[in-house]
Order: structure tokens, then sequence, then C-alpha cells
């Protein structure tokens, strides 16, 4: 059995890719959106509580502990079987998985995507003691020996150094395919029986990065154009947060919203014509599919971080091989909205 960590919906397709190729996969996860989708696609899955410890809360740490060695009792993994480590950085959980199974099957390391581009050692801003303790309590706790690396805003973020995969024997997975060409391979066999639609708009939660009413003046003027939309919720996400938080969806509501569980990536092949995010990594994917144009809108919001803003263009330009389109004003948009 092969069993893949999936906190997110890249983790999911990466196991999708495994099924295609006619091997046994089992989900881990505490996602409920990916449990939906298993559920309905029939995909065995492991359901743990996710526990998230800070600071003020450092008895959590002791609880996950707990919830993980039960969850590797869930697991039952046997000599022949394989983990996949999908990603290095901020995901504790399977880091431990990872670290545990691998003294009992295979481990194997595969980064997802471009991961190791948004996030690089060594950090570039100072260590404050919150996180020395926060790195002292996985140490402790789960014996996580791990390190800071450097988000592309300057902000550190833990992860495992490359010394952890040659400690406990997880050998890097390498398939004859780059991720995208996985990724690409695995939304051309897939297909909704939902409706189809000529726009998706995904939505990319980007309210920490963006100023809110930039935002809303765009998609408000989108409302009136003569063109059929649907829009698509960012996985796992709940309206009943912060009032901008509800501000935000609210101005959705007149699109048809498409099932939040379905990985966006694979509602494609329901598109016909554009797929528009401002910063959605989902956008690289449409980009490379034939029939699609992918359409940033980064170009027409107010940034908090203008860097962010560069390292995704400067992203997007290099892995979409300039496919993608960047509408510098909003009637550039409506051109290239109503002209195909």
């Amino acid at each position: 059995m092969n069993y893949i960590f999936c906190g997110a919906y890249k983790g999911l397709l990466f196991g999708l890719y495994l099924r295609y190729l006619g091997k046994e996969i089992t989900v881990v996860t505490y996602n409920g959106d990916l449990i939906k989708y298993c559920k309905a696609e029939k995909i065995d899955y492991i359901e743990y509580e996710h526990i998230g410890p800070r600071i003020t809360t450092f008895y959590q740490f002791f609880k996950l502990k707990k919830v993980l060695d039960e969850t590797i009792k869930k697991i039952d993994f046997k000599k022949e079987d394989a983990f996949f480590l999908l990603g290095k950085t901020k995901g504790y959980d399977y880091f431990y998985l990872a670290k545990e199974l691998s003294k009992i099957g295979k481990g194997y390391y595969k980064n997802p995507d471009r991961e190791m581009e948004i996030y690089k050692a060594p950090k570039s801003k100072p260590i404050f003691i919150r996180g020395k303790i926060l790195k002292f309590f996985y140490k402790i706790v789960l014996d996580l020996d791990l390190i800071y690396y450097t988000g592309n805003n300057g902000d550190p973020v833990l992860g495992i150094p490359n010394e952890f995969l040659k400690k406990y024997g997880i050998v890097e997975f390498k398939p004859d395919f780059s991720s995208e060409e996985l990724l690409i391979d695995v939304v051309q066999k897939s297909k909704s029986d939902y409706k189809e639609f000529d726009n998706l708009i995904i939505d990319d939660r980007p309210l920490s990065m963006i100023k809110f009413e930039s935002i809303k003046d765009l998609y408000t003027k989108l409302y009136d154009l003569p063109v059929d939309f649907a829009f698509k919720k960012h996985p796992y996400t709940s309206e009943n947060g912060d009032k901008t938080g509800l501000l935000y969806y609210d101005i959705f509501k007149k699109f048809e919203e498409v099932p939040q569980h379905i990985p966006a990536e694979l509602f494609y092949n329901n598109i016909r014509k554009n797929v528009i995010a401002v910063f959605s990594t989902a956008l690289i994917t449409a980009s490379n599919l034939k029939h699609l144009k992918a359409i940033s809108l980064l170009d027409l919001v107010e940034w908090y971080h203008e860097p962010t803003k560069k390292y995704f263009k400067d992203l997007f330009i290099k892995e979409s091989n300039n496919r993608m389109l960047f509408p510098s004003n909003f009637e550039e948009l409506k051109e290239i909205l109503l002209k195909n």
C-alpha cells in the first residue's frame, strides 16, 4: 500500500497519479474537503485530528504526539508499504509520520512543486525567542530536528534539513516526468460530471497579501460583463470567520459556485475558455493546457508587499513559458474575456 499524507490538494493530485498507474493508495488527512473527495471517488483514507501547537498552548505538543502515534497504529504500516513525504516545510505532522514509518517500511520524498523556490535556507530575518521555543518543543516532544527556511515575504518557516532524508533512509522519488507534467497527466484524465462553464475564477484567499477594497472593486466590475463565470472557493475554508472574510466571500455570491471539495485542476476539463485568479499556482497548470487561457490579475490589485507580487509574476512567466496573461488594466481584461 502507498500512503500519501495530504494536508492540501497537491498531495492528493500526486496520489491520483499513482492511482492512475494502477497502484493502491490510502490518503492520510485531516482536511474535510479532501475526505469528501475521497468518499466520492471511493479512495481509501485515514482521518486524524489536526492540532496546531503554539507557544501559549505548549501542552498541545503532547496531545499532538498522542494523536500522531494513534494515527500510526491506524495505518498499521508493513515492511512492504510505502509512505510519501511531499514537501520540506510547514509539515510537522508528516515529518513525524515519515520519521516513524520509515523505520518500518519504505519512505519516499517528492517535492510536489516549486517549494524550494518559495522557501529557501538560510533565514533572512532573525529568529526570535518564540521561534526558538517552538523549535525546541518539536525536538523534545516529536524528536524533530527542524531548521528555519525563508518565505518569499522574508518570514521564517520551519522545515526539515536535507540531512533528515539521509538519517531516516528516505529515498527521493524520481519519476520520468516533472511534477507539472505529472499534474497535467492527471488533469487530462479527469472530468467532473458537473456542468461546463466558459470561465473559472479561483479563490486565492489573498486577504493577507492584497488590499480587500481593490479585490472587491475588481470582481464587482466583472459582474456587469456579459460573460459566463463559475467560482471555485479555496479548499477547507469557512465563511464563519472575521468580518473581512465574510465580506470577501460575499463579493462572489453572484457567481455560480462549483463544489468546493473538487480540486480546481480537476475541474479544468469542464472549463471551455479561461481560468482566472490573482496568484494561485493552479494557474500554471491551466497555462499548460491547450484549450485554456490562464489569466493572472496580480497587476490589477493593490499589494501590501510588492516583492511578493514580483515573485509570483516572475514564477508564472517562467513556469508557463510566458503563456500566462497579465492584463494591466480592466479594459484589457475585458477585451480578453469578450473576444474569445
